[in-house]
C-alpha cells in the first residue's frame, strides 16, 4: 500500500477519529497533507498516480465532502477547509 493509504487508514488516523469520535486530528491531517504533496510530486514526475493512493484519496475526499450531522460546528469547518485544501493541492500539483 502507498504512504497516503497508511496515513489515512491507520488505526488512530483521521478517518477513524472522524467516524468514531467526531474529532478532527489536526496533526494527522498535517501528516496526510504533507504525504499528499510528496506523493503528487512523484506522480507528476512519473506521469501516473499510484492506484492505492488514488483510491484512498477518493475515499477521503468523499468522506470529508459528505460531512456528518454528528460533528460540532468547529469540526465541520475544519473538515470543509481540509477538503478544499486537499483539492487545491491536487489541482496545483498535478495540473
Amino acid at each position: 500500500m502507498g504512504v497516503l493509504f497508511d496515513e489515512i487508514i491507520k488505526e488512530d488516523g483521521l478517518l477513524i477519529k472522524l467516524r468514531c469520535d467526531n474529532e478532527f486530528d489536526n496533526d494527522n491531517y498535517q501528516s496526510i497533507k504533507q504525504a499528499l504533496i510528496d506523493a503528487a510530486t512523484i506522480w507528476k514526475e512519473k506521469g501516473k498516480v499510484d492506484i492505492d493512493d488514488f483510491v484512498i484519496m477518493l475515499e477521503l475526499i468523499e468522506y470529508l465532502a459528505g460531512g456528518s450531522r454528528f460533528w460540532s460546528d468547529e469540526v465541520a469547518i475544519k473538515v470543509e477547509d481540509a477538503e478544499l485544501e486537499i483539492m487545491d493541492i491536487i489541482r496545483h500539483k498535478l495540473c
